[in-house]
């Protein structure tokens, strides 16, 4: 026999010379396990207290993006547009048989409201809500999102284009312009809109409420003494009553929160041009929002010439829409970590 005895395959064996050594080993994998351990556990805790994000993107696309005029291309174009910015949540306007495409491209949760109106989500829809009682699916609608435990309400809106925002009969006084104004169904919708919501405001602290789409009017908020003589405002100021009446109910205009001065920055959504001259730009389109542990933290809107090029995000899009988007970045106070659905 030799030096050492004889020893099961399955054991190993240990000199006794070198057992201290393996003593020591042990307690230092112990020990770095542990700090291993302990750092992932901080890690976790870090991110879950950072700054939470919710990023929404409100556009009416013009007729699902694909109109007889720019069919497949104009699509395309909107897919591509939506893809690029990474959007959590989409509001659209004029969806017009283009929501199967979108959420397919997008690979998002989503309902179709009506014809008109449509919501795409990163995050799982729990409830859609709609009030046929009320007001119509073409006009108003809405859903409730799981963003990782934390419940979102959104909603999207198209009110009547009628009258014409872009017919201000700025010869008239502002009495009779809101007279003008109000003459149409802007007024009741927003009311009606307003009344549905009212037990869901009561809840905003614990469940904010995104509301965003085409509101075919301009804001009082833009409609001031610095911008009396710009954008084809006639000298006048307005207080223009959807917004008034959305601000009165605690609703917070996010690009305009942003972007206090509307004098440098109008955000316009809509071009309206002789030849090739703009003569309009107006601001039609807002991402409006209302909760006690969300805030606006960037909002911007993008817009292009119909049809024209879009540079986004380094990228260049075909662009077919007649609006622009708004695209407001909403930061949680509370709450977990919202986890994104790749």
């Amino acid at each position: 026999m030799g030096k050492y005895p004889l020893i099961k395959k399955t054991e190993v064996f240990i000199p006794q010379a070198l057992k201290p050594i393996q003593a020591i080993m042990k307690r230092k994998i112990l020990f770095y396990g542990i700090l291993l351990l302990l750092s992932s556990c901080t890690l976790n805790n870090v991110e879950k207290n950072e700054s939470k994000e919710l990023k929404v993107l409100s556009w009416n696309v013009w007729h699902g993006g694909h109109s007889k005029e720019y069919p497949q291309k104009g699509c395309d174009g909107t897919k591509g547009i939506l893809k690029e910015s990474k959007a959590d949540v989409v509001l659209m306007v004029e969806t017009y048989g283009c929501s199967a495409q979108v959420a397919d491209e997008l690979g998002f949760y989503h309902r179709l409201l009506s014809d008109n109106l449509s919501i795409y989500s990163r995050y799982p829809i729990v409830k859609t809500l709609t009030f046929p009682d009320s007001i119509s699916t073409f006009n108003f609608g809405g859903a409730e999102l799981d963003v990782n435990g934390k419940r979102i309400r959104v909603f999207a809106v198209w009110l009547h284009y009628l009258p014409d925002e872009r017919l201000v009969p700025l010869d008239k006084t502002e009495e009779e312009i809101l007279a003008w104004d109000n003459a149409g169904t802007r007024d009741d919708e927003i009311n009606k809109i307003i009344n549905i919501l009212r037990p869901m405001l009561a809840e905003t602290d614990s469940i904010p409420i995104i509301m965003g789409g085409d509101f075919n009017i301009h804001s009082h908020l833009d409609w001031v003494d610095a911008t009396r003589n710009l954008y084809n405002h006639g000298g006048k100021t307005v207080e223009w009553t959807v917004s008034k009446v959305l601000q009165e109910n605690g609703f917070i205009d996010s690009f305009r929160e942003l972007n206090p001065d509307p004098a440098k920055n109008i955000g316009a959504t809509w071009y309206w041009s002789d030849g090739d001259i703009k003569d309009r730009m107006d601001r039609i389109d807002f991402i409006y929002y209302r909760g006690k542990n969300i805030r606006a933290v960037q909002s911007e809107v993008y817009n292009s010439d119909l049809p024209g090029t879009l540079h986004f995000q380094g990228k260049d899009f075909f662009y077919a829409s007649d609006h622009g988007f708004v695209f407001t970045t909403f930061a949680f106070d509370q709450g977990e970590q919202p986890q994104r659905k790749e």
